[in-house]
Order: C-alpha cells, then sequence, then structure tokens
C-alpha cells in the first residue's frame, strides 16, 4: 500500500500557492503576474513572486498558470529586469523552502508539488 501511495505522489501535479490571509487568489491573476502583465493584487499591495529551481515542476506551473513556457517566461522576465520594470525572482531549492517563505509573507505566491502540500498555505487552483 505506501508503494501504491508514493507511485501516486510522484504523478501529483504542481499548484499555486498562496498564504492563507490572501483572499484574491485565482488562477487567472497568478498567471497574469507571473507573466508580468499585473505586479500588484487587488489592494494594490505588491506581490512577491517565488520560483523553484526544480525544471519540471516550474514548466509545469508556467504551462498550467500562464499559458506559456517557462522559456518565454524567463524571455519576459530576463527583458523587465534589463530595462529596470523588475526584479529578478528569488528561486528555492525546495517545495518546503517556498512554503515556508509564503506562509510568513502575505503578499507572496510561489507553487509546489502537490504531494508536498501543507495547511500553511493556500491552493489556488
Amino acid at each position: 500500500m505506501a508503494f501504491m501511495a508514493s507511485f501516486a505522489n510522484s504523478f501529483a501535479g504542481v499548484v499555486a500557492i498562496v498564504n492563507n490571509a490572501n483572499t484574491f487568489a485565482d488562477k487567472q491573476l497568478i498567471g497574469r503576474l507571473y507573466t508580468l502583465e499585473i505586479k500588484s493584487w487587488p489592494d494594490g499591495s505588491r506581490a512577491i513572486l517565488y520560483e523553484l529551481s526544480v525544471d519540471s515542476e516550474r514548466d509545469e506551473f508556467c504551462m498550467t498558470y500562464t499559458g506559456k513556457s517557462a522559456d518565454m517566461i524567463d524571455s519576459i522576465l530576463a527583458k523587465a529586469v534589463f530595462v529596470g520594470r523588475s526584479k529578478p525572482r528569488k528561486i528555492f531549492k525546495s517545495d518546503a523552502e517556498i512554503m515556508g517563505e509564503v506562509a510568513k509573507e502575505k503578499d507572496a505566491v510561489g507553487y509546489v508539488n502537490e504531494s508536498s502540500l501543507n495547511n500553511s498555505v493556500r491552493v489556488v487552483h
């Protein structure tokens, strides 16, 4: 039985996460933030975007939430950083690290493998 649970978890999807206090986030808004169409939450507070260093999860997140490849998102961000319209995003090595930061920062958004979730953050589908 443990093997079955482990096998199922290996196929869990990547989901966007926000701080539990965030009542604004939805899938479309997350996509607009990561493509830099907007920079703030509806209340005017500046969104803090986090990334994972795991390429497969990053690729899945980008396609699911923005409809663009991770390479396209990188290009958008690189241009914005170059002209001073944005700053590079903080990159985390693990789901646990990114969940910890999102749980602490009310304006943060990130993504993790669904199998890693705990109740410290809110999932945005």
